[in-house]
């Protein structure tokens, strides 16, 4: 569906200010973009958050293990009908642990929902790809 030029700004605004507020490591910057009945997933085992309060320790739990935190957003696809959003994205997500910056390459899916005064993110999914996945196969092998 094609999305208006005004929801698109709208949904990069709201990346951005996450990502602002990951890089100043603003548990409650990012709290404010959030969705009371919030869901995600991150990208290890334990990963799985529902509710604000659930997100809220992640974010926690994130920001205190690194020194320095930050994202990019490339290729971002959005859709939109009525007050529902979706975004699908790359994403790097770079983080200084141990005084050694680590860089990590994923995906990023988003479904935000517009309140009337502005959009809130709902449910996201971080994800790698595969590791042991050839290019051109379908299951990884490793």
């Amino acid at each position: 569906m094609r999305v208006s030029e005004q929801t698109q700004n709208q949904i990069m605004a709201v990346l951005r200010q996450m990502a602002e507020a990951t890089a100043r490591k603003d548990v409650d910057g990012v709290m404010a973009l959030a969705d009371p009945d919030f869901r995600g997933f991150g990208t290890g085992l334990d990963e799985k958050v529902i509710g604000k309060e659930a997100y809220r320790r992640q974010l926690e739990r994130d920001f205190s293990q690194a020194e320095a935190i930050s994202l990019e957003f490339c290729d971002v696809h959005i859709g939109a009908e009525g007050t529902v959003a979706w975004v699908m994205a790359d994403m790097a997500y770079h983080a200084v642990v141990d005084d050694a910056l680590h860089t990590l390459n994923g995906r990023l899916t988003a479904v935000l929902r517009g309140t009337g005064h502005a959009w809130v993110l709902v449910q996201m999914h971080y994800s790698f790809p595969a590791q042991g996945q050839e290019e051109g196969q379908s299951f990884p092998t490793a």
